[in-house]
């Protein structure tokens, strides 16, 4: 974007020192190169959902995992293996934060923490069109995180306890009409 808005300025600088006026066509060329198309966000749409709140967010590759977000506030890291961070979320508004270390895997809700055992390595399963990761849990009782990725090796399904096995976030792909 920085190379762009640099040519777009000695552009402008060449016609304006050179004497020549610009024409509209000229402008608009100039204004498009430095805006760009818009960006098609159709493959990167996902569903989120926690309790009864459904709603869509767009997937944003970062350093370090994805951010899922809307304009509505709501906002899930995943590191690649697990949701570290939610915010938003429905009528309540929370935010969440996993952590995990040695001494196991601390849960971050509203400000209270909660530490449970660290979560068993996880497991892989080939099913008929994906391949499912499965991660045993003890927190408040015996829980399931999972992973479901395409055969092409794109995750499709997220699920994963936000507090330690009562509430659960759910990302799932949103498949693309054709």
């Amino acid at each position: 974007m920085n190379n762009k808005l640099s040519i777009c300025i000695s552009v402008c600088l060449f016609f304006v020192v050179s004497g020549c006026s610009i024409r509209s066509s000229q402008l608009s060329t100039i204004i498009e190169m430095v805006k760009g198309t818009p960006d098609d966000h159709s493959d990167s749409t996902w569903i989120i959902r926690y309790g009864d709140y459904r709603t869509k967010v767009q997937a944003l590759a970062f350093e370090g995992g994805t951010l899922f977000s809307n304009q509505q506030g709501d906002q899930v890291f995943f590191d690649g293996w697990t949701v570290t961070k939610a915010l938003g979320l429905g009528m309540m508004r929370g935010s969440w934060s996993v952590k995990d270390d040695i001494e196991g895997r601390h849960f971050t809700q509203r400000n209270r923490l909660t530490t449970y055992p660290a979560c068993k390595p996880w497991a892989r399963a080939e099913l008929a069109n994906v391949i499912q990761y499965t991660q045993a849990c003890q927190g408040s009782g015996e829980y399931n995180n999972s992973i479901l990725v395409s055969k092409q090796g794109a995750i499709t399904l997220i699920r994963q306890s936000l507090n330690g096995g009562a509430g659960f976030v759910t990302l799932s792909k949103l498949q693309a009409r054709d």
